[in-house]
């Protein structure tokens, strides 16, 4: 029995030094071909591109004859290849030396020749009119092809070398603009026998002159801007400047202060959801008015949807940020945020509905948050949907706590209690305020103690909503007006889908105030638009 165990003891120990050597010889044959066999590859450019010379450089330190299979079909017996991809991709080179005693592979990514267009002008900014623009155009061209320019500049461009339709072949032109806003050069490039994919580039002209800007978010599209231009110009001069930045899912506030655009998303979920935990998609985020940057000021992602950014107000000299989720209140933060994350732990309600006197005598658990700023010392806070209406109040009126049955409404007084408020801004020069009804399918004008003036424009009490889930028809106002009571209401309408009706295209409008006569207008047509805003420092 003990001769036995010694045999099968014997066994196992040579068994495992048997392992052990076949482990050991495994890793110093994988250490001996990574030291020895290798190669390295170079060439003219920083990134690789079809047509260039590339070469490979074999940096092995064993072998007599090697066999190189560069990934696309072709080889090579050469120590020192010199190759060029016809394609771009990524391509697998093997190195396989002494007939295959040793071999080694490797990634090359080849790209297409891409061009990078550039432009410069002496002039601070560019203004239409007035300042020459040259573009240059850095393209790479390894085997010397040659090359046609074709530049395709918007109507109105002017230079040596560019015809009547904006048309140009010369390698590097200068232009001067013709119309303001986002003025969009494209460029096609024929390198050889081989079409370059198409270059667009969004060069920003500016006005002459100083003035305002109103800034609006499109649906589905970006944030756009345009200059407010009163005197005499053709309207096809005035174009929109592209930020750059995409608005959002339901921007329903835009506010300008400083040299910040700020948006207020509401998510993608805007209507009632049954589930709301998780959803949450809204977002607070601020633009530079030139577009140079954008900002996360506070997310939501993940979060309960309820709790997304419905309506939003900037108090720009308390240096705030307020917001109303779906239903419940108003929250705040400073305007320095960035980068935060929402949750309840970190974040208190400034006012939640059951915290005033209006709480069961006009304000319910059920209403629907519209917009809100402060007047003053007053706020104005609007309301849709099981009972609505605009409700002032004044921080002394917050009670921090829910409020008792017979606690009395604020003295401030509610106002349009059977109005449902989508819309609403103050033209304080005129003392009037203007009011988007979504229940009445008008924009009212009252003076500002709620008696009624007249209405601006009405879009048919029987017209269905633009879609069965948003439920809105005119979502950003903003006011324009001078120290005369001049100026505009401005307004997005967003009209039934597909309507043919011109009364119900949906754009951005305008109404002349301080006259009784005027008809709304359209500033920018056809556009499906949320949040607008004006920056009120001409520039």
């Amino acid at each position: 029995m003990k001769k036995t165990n010694r045999i099968i003891s014997f066994i196992l120990i040579a068994v495992s030094m048997l392992a052990f050597t076949a482990c050991e010889q495994e890793l110093l044959v994988e250490e001996f071909e990574s030291d020895m066999v290798n190669f390295s590859y170079k060439a003219t450019s920083i990134h690789y591109v079809i047509g260039e010379e590339i070469s490979f450089i074999n940096e092995s330190k064993v072998g007599s004859s090697w066999e190189w299979n560069f990934g696309d079909g072709t080889t090579s017996t050469d120590r020192d290849p010199v190759h060029k991809y016809d394609e771009p991709g990524t391509y697998k080179v093997k190195l396989v030396v002494d007939g295959g005693t040793y071999s080694v592979e490797k990634n090359i990514m080849v790209s297409d020749i891409i061009p990078i267009v550039s432009y410069s002008t002496e002039d601070p900014t560019i203004v239409f009119k007035q300042s020459e623009v040259t573009f240059d155009v850095q393209l790479l061209n390894p085997e010397g092809l040659p090359v046609t320019y074709t530049w395709a500049f918007p109507k109105g461009s002017s230079g040596e070398g560019i015809d009547e339709n904006g048309k140009s072949e010369l390698a590097s032109p200068t232009v001067v603009f013709g119309s303001i806003g986002s003025q969009i050069v494209n460029l096609t490039i024929k390198l050889g026998d081989k079409d370059l994919a198409p270059i667009s580039v969004n060069v920003k002209v500016n006005y002459d002159k100083p003035v305002k800007t109103l800034f609006y978010a499109v649906k589905n599209g970006n944030l756009m801007s345009r200059k407010i231009i009163n005197d005499a110009i053709d309207p096809e001069i005035n174009q929109p400047f592209d930020l750059g930045y995409r608005s959002g899912k339901h921007p329903m506030t835009l506010q300008v202060a400083g040299d910040w655009v700020y948006v207020f998303d509401a998510g993608t979920r805007i209507s009632y959801v049954a589930d709301p935990a998780g959803l949450g998609d809204g977002e607070i985020f601020a633009v530079a008015t030139d577009g140079s940057k954008r900002e996360s000021v506070i997310e939501n992602f993940g979060g309960d949807t309820y709790y997304d950014f419905y309506y939003g107000f900037v108090d720009e000299a308390a240096n705030t940020l307020y917001w109303t989720d779906r239903r419940e209140g108003i929250f705040r933060t400073s305007m320095n945020t960035r980068n935060a994350k929402f949750s309840l732990d970190e974040y208190n309600y400034f006012v939640q509905n059951s915290w005033l006197g209006y709480y069961g005598k006009g304000i319910y658990w059920g209403n629907v948050n519209g917009p809100i700023f402060r007047r003053g010392d007053t706020w104005w806070w609007g309301k849709n949907s099981n009972g609505a209406g605009i409700f002032r109040f004044t921080e002394a009126d917050i009670k921090g706590a829910p409020v008792e049955a017979e606690e009395p409404e604020p003295a401030a007084g509610s106002l349009l209690t059977t109005f449902t408020i989508r819309g609403m801004v103050v033209d304080e020069v005129n003392q009037r305020l203007y009011v988007a009804s979504q229940s009445h399918k008008v924009i009212f004008c009252f003076n500002l103690d709620g008696t009624f003036v007249k209405i601006v424009e009405a879009f048919g009490a029987d017209d269905a909503p633009p879609t069965s889930n948003e439920n809105i028809f005119v979502s950003g106002m903003a006011i324009d007006v001078d120290e005369n009571g001049d100026g505009y209401l401005y307004y997005a309408y967003r009209g039934p889908e597909g309507s043919e009706d011109p009364k119900l295209k949906s754009g951005i409008k305008r109404y002349k105030l301080n006259d009784d006569t005027a008809v709304p207008e359209f500033y920018i047509e056809g556009v499906e638009a949320y949040g607008l805003a004006i920056d009120q420092v001409a520039k």
